[in-house]
């Protein structure tokens, strides 16, 4: 313990010299590394051998003989795969090497093995292991690439459930015979995700003739019930046991995460409400068409079972449908950022799942859009509502990113994530290195080196970002997770990125949240105190803000549309 508070204490006092000139130092001191996996290894050892007589324990009060073996050994695994982990980070990280490539070398091949062996355990474990996994894919800002490159694969590949064990989930929930509820049922999935799986099948008896009955039937995996408590109280030991040995690397903000969130997803009535909720914040730009955004229609909803509209497209990143049917990426891209951006700044309530598995291209359904595609937005199980403050805040907070405006940057990280190292928790809100941040740099494009310096920056700083996430509002934590997801969404749409762009219009809902707050604001001051001169400047500036950033906008898109169009023709001319 005072090992690891002495490591705290001298990050600390070297911590505004190294953040500024580099988020990520050349490399991360061994020591640290040495002392968590020497502290790991003891961990894993009791972890194994408690929880395993903790899940009997907490399954023998149920009688389900079955339940306790199935659960030991859903516990086995977990604590089998965490000691060799650690065993081979303890074996690795102690060798002595000839020269320091050779160190990064070894290292490296270690955490892919190790990510590897992990990733294993999760897809034959499931469920709230698979949830866990996909979480680890897009903290870059504290793990390893190695480690988020190989994880990333869970939020596509699950494995499906059979045929028979969806027959008598349907039966359970629904009590009806699938046969007649249903003309047809296709068995292969459209999709598999960590908690359940969608199949296209006909309804019997319908009434829509235009899409002929035909839906989508989303259905939970049956075994999350028997298993969902169990691996969440072996979730919150590990972490448990991590944090009594390492008091400052504190991570059991996660394991509460889950239990808040889970209990949510697991249940599809809840879905059908967010649902309904996001369609009605976004009527007027639909109905308008100003948005490309689509939300299915919910036609009935049970627990753990969902009849919706079936969506003919394909996922967000599938480009070869998108040249096939003539859309394209960096438009989508972008109104992909124009629907997030009012999501956050203007709604305050957050679609926080936008993997590209949950986000759907198709044509779009009618001929007066604005755009000749549709947005498909699926998967509504988690949603976060941002009180206004934060919403407000977190708005200001963005504002002084995309103008490198540190003291206003300084302020807002205090406010939104109660946190004085603004500059590391910057660094997590944009995926970028506080040198970009700080020069007014964000348009650059992100290569490869800075990501793994920023990965590597992460071990170092492993302490100070445990802290930062230790102490964040969970509606902020899957804020974080959103715009990770988003940020890999943009990256594969385009292959000319252009971050100027993005953070244009990101800039433009920023400061039409910061102009609609300060206009009630002032509108309020005025009716109780009268009229002041001193608030009414305030409303112009915030105003000119606002609509400078719009025509800021609406000039650049006008300018990237007529470059584009220029280079079109000149490739055709030259062919």
């Amino acid at each position: 313990m005072n090992n690891s508070r002495l490591l705290l204490n001298r990050a600390r006092s070297t911590w505004t010299h190294r953040v500024v000139s580099s988020y990520a130092p050349q490399r991360p001191p061994r020591s640290t590394f040495k002392k968590v996996m020497n502290g790991v290894i003891l961990t894993t050892a009791v972890t194994t051998v408690t929880v395993g007589v903790g899940g009997v324990v907490m399954y023998n009060r149920n009688d389900q003989f079955r339940h306790v073996m199935n659960a030991l050994e859903r516990c086995a695994i977990a604590g089998s795969v965490s000691t060799r982990v650690a065993f081979d980070y303890y074996q690795t990280l102690n060798t002595k090497y000839q020269t320091e490539d050779a160190y990064e070398e070894e290292k490296s091949k270690c955490h892919t093995r190790c990510a590897t062996r992990v990733l294993k355990a999760i897809q034959k474990l499931g469920g709230v292991y698979v949830k866990l996994g996909q979480h680890l894919s897009v903290m870059e800002y504290m793990l390893p690439n190695e480690w988020c490159k190989t994880m990333s694969v869970l939020q596509d590949r699950c494995e499906p459930t059979s045929p028979e064990d969806v027959r008598q989930l349907f039966l359970t929930d629904y009590g009806t015979p699938m046969e007649d509820i249903f003309e047809e049922f296709e068995w292969e999935p459209l999709g598999v995700a960590s908690l359940a799986q969608v199949h296209k099948a006909r309804l019997r008896h319908h009434d829509n003739d235009e899409t002929d009955g035909w839906v989508a039937v989303k259905l939970q995996h049956p075994y999350l019930e028997k298993y969902c408590k169990v691996d969440m109280d072996t979730v919150s030991f590990i972490l448990d046991i991590v944090k009594m040995v390492f008091p400052d690397f504190g991570f059991e903000w996660f394991a509460e995460e889950m239990r808040e969130s889970l209990p949510k997803e697991l249940d599809f009535t809840h879905e059908r409400d967010n649902a309904n909720k996001v369609r009605s914040n976004f009527s007027d730009d639909i109905s308008n068409n100003t948005h490309a955004l689509f939300i299915p229609n919910v036609i009935w909803a049970k627990k753990r079972i969902m009849c919706m509209e079936y969506i003919d497209g394909s996922r967000m990143d599938d480009l070869d449908y998108m040249k096939k049917h003539k859309i394209n990426p960096q438009e989508v891209s972008r109104e992909l950022t124009r629907i997030f951006s009012e999501m956050i700044f203007i709604h305050g309530f957050v679609h926080c799942d936008p993997h590209p598995g949950n986000v759907y291209i198709r044509p779009a359904k009618y001929q007066t859009s604005k755009y000749n595609f549709d947005i498909v937005l699926l998967d509504h199980g988690l949603y976060r509502e941002l009180s206004d403050e934060l919403r407000s805040n977190y708005a200001h907070l963005w504002t002084a990113l995309i103008k490198a405006d540190e003291e206003g940057i300084k302020e807002y990280a205090h406010k939104v994530g109660g946190t004085d190292v603004y500059q590391l928790f910057a660094c997590m809100l944009t995926g970028r290195e506080w040198e970009k941040v700080h020069q007014n740099d964000l348009h650059s494009v992100r290569n490869n080196d800075e990501v793994g310096r920023i990965s590597e920056g992460a071990m170092t700083y492993l302490v100070e970002v445990a802290d930062i996430l230790g102490k964040l509002d969970r509606t902020v934590l899957l804020l974080l997770k959103t715009n990770d997801l988003l940020r890999h969404v943009d990256e594969k749409l385009n292959s000319n990125p252009d971050e100027r762009i993005t953070y244009t219009i990101m800039g433009a809902y920023c400061s039409r949240a910061v102009w609609l707050d300060t206009r009630n604001y002032i509108s309020d001051k005025m009716r109780t105190l009268g009229f002041s001169l001193h608030l009414f400047k305030q409303l112009v500036s915030a105003w000119w803000e606002y609509k400078s950033l719009e025509y800021a906008l609406w000039i650049y898109q006008l300018t990237t549309e007529w470059m584009d169009r220029f280079h079109g023709k000149a490739k055709r001319i030259a062919l």
